[in-house]
């Protein structure tokens, strides 16, 4: 009796058991259907509601001509139904200009020929912040000093990468550190050269003065080093970065131009605005962690795609800057380098021009990632024997593009802009094509993928002929920023049955 009793008491134990288990899994779906119901995404896509970019050196001197422009590109969302504003300002200093925007498609100038202003801050709120670009070009017509350089004005953020630059005798690089805001921000120029990391203190802990610009120079921090790559971190505030690049060779120039920002560290990117030409086309590549890198590099171009049999493969030690001549390889022809690498690496190119009893010039590329949105150039300049050409690649499949140009006439009101040209790549090719002068002083330029194009690499070269040795400037593009992600708050479930 005794043993059925506790085979019964046994049972009745192990049915609350099973009991216990089938409501909890119950109470853990419910949860888990409720929450998928719910929760929404913890973070929502919105318009951008304000943009903030820095222009770093509007007038160095009485014979540079230096021109700043910004445009807010139409059709982009966010742009209807609130109010917003726009425009450019310098910040304060000795002289001090400003130009207005009014309008989606709307473009404003400061020019700044035979005088020195402070930096320039191009800012957009409301309905006026998304498609905002802005870009500076300047002209040196100086005999054998003269040359032409452009940079797309940096976003206010707190990390920066650019590959190129040097500290030989006769060459300067400057980084130019521009503060948007009240308070100071504090800055370290970490520089990387041939032989890996360079102990540079002068570069830690630079303080930038609120509403305020500094420079510092490569020769300095790292003197004798043929081949760097710069990142500049903000570890308290935000500034724009930018780097300038100018080497003589006596009173003759050699180049002069602004290296564009590269992209974050990848194992794959891509370098595109390799222009046509002769001369040298140096690539350099740097492995930011300390790890080695091997590197593999295919080269695209109008007739497809390659890897070059005697530079396919590469090692990158950790930390250190690798450059080669690519010339021989790219042939001439306008190009695009596609790098995959085992680690994270960035990657940049310093191309020459020039010749026999001509000026040298050189301009610079970036690391660059595809983009599936639009993007835009503004201040192209429209200049007797001067033309301008784009670049597009197809990485991986096929791309179809409209190029849209918006001529600025001055004024506030809108843009007129152009009938579209479209331009379709085969995948793995690159395309480089002229675009037509519009009757104005300059304009903007907008790519817009169409519908069933596949992603797309972009840049443009602006090239003056003269018989005294061509000028040259142009950079990749990057897509228009137009949106953001915003963090979502909610309530999680959970917390009401614990």
């Amino acid at each position: 009796m005794n043993r059925v009793m506790a085979s019964l008491r046994a049972q009745r134990w192990m049915w609350i058991a099973v009991a216990g288990v089938a409501i909890v899994v119950l109470i853990g779906t419910l949860l888990d259907k409720r929450g998928s119901e719910s929760i929404p995404d913890a973070s929502s896509i919105q318009p951008v509601g304000s943009a903030v970019l820095l222009c770093p050196e509007p007038g160095a001197g009485s014979d540079l001509g230096v021109r700043v422009t910004a445009a807010v590109v139409p059709g982009q969302p966010g742009q209807a139904d609130r109010a917003g504003k726009a425009g450019m300002e310098t910040l304060p200093g000795k002289e001090s200009a400003k130009s207005t925007i009014t309008t989606p498609g709307g473009q404003a100038q400061i020019n700044a020929f035979g005088k020195r202003l402070p930096a320039i801050r191009a800012y957009g709120i409301g309905s006026l912040a998304p498609g905002l670009i802005a870009n500076q070009w300047g002209r040196d017509p100086r005999g054998s000093g003269r040359g032409m350089a452009s940079t797309a004005c940096a976003s206010a953020g707190s990390d920066f990468w650019f590959v190129g630059g040097g500290a030989i005798a006769g060459r300067q690089t400057r980084v130019v550190l521009v503060n948007p805001d009240d308070t100071p921000a504090v800055v370290d120029v970490i520089v990387h050269g041939t032989d890996g990391l360079i102990d540079a203190p002068a570069g830690k802990g630079l303080v930038i003065k609120g509403l305020d610009r500094a420079v510092v120079r490569l020769d300095v921090l790292a003197p004798g080093i043929k081949a760097t790559a710069v990142h500049v971190i903000a570890r308290a505030g935000r500034v724009g970065a930018s780097v300038a690049d100018e080497q003589m060779s006596g009173l003759d120039a050699i180049g002069t131009d602004w290296i564009p920002q590269s992209t974050a560290p990848s194992t794959t990117l891509f370098v595109p605005g390799v222009m046509p030409g002769k001369g040298a086309r140096v690539l350099s590549i740097v492995t930011p962690g300390i790890d080695d890198a091997t590197v593999h590099i295919k080269v695209m171009s109008p007739n497809g795609t390659f890897a070059p049999a005697d530079r396919e493969q590469i090692d990158v030690p950790a930390e250190s800057v690798v450059s080669l001549d690519m010339s021989d390889v790219i042939g001439g022809d306008a190009a695009t380098l596609e790098i995959t690498s085992d680690v994270p690496v960035v990657a940049g190119m310093r191309q020459f021009f020039g010749g026999k009893g001509v000026q040298d010039e050189t301009a610079f590329s970036s690391s660059a990632q595809p983009m599936t949105g639009a993007s835009a150039v503004s201040g192209l300049p429209v200049r007797v024997s001067t033309d301008v050409k784009v670049a597009i690649t197809a990485p991986d499949t096929d791309v179809t593009v409209d190029i849209v140009l918006l001529p600025f006439k001055g004024g506030k009101e809108a843009a007129k802009p152009t009938d579209p040209i479209r331009v379709s790549v085969p995948a793995g090719q690159v395309k480089f094509v002229l675009l037509p002068e519009p009757q104005a002083e300059w304009f903007t330029a907008v790519i817009t993928p169409v519908e069933g194009s596949g992603p797309y690499l972009a840049s443009h070269r602006v090239r003056e002929q003269s018989k005294f040795g061509d000028l040259v400037t142009g950079y990749p593009w990057a897509p228009l920023r137009t949106q953001v992600r915003v963090p979502t708050a909610q309530v999680d479930p959970g917390l009401t049955v614990q």
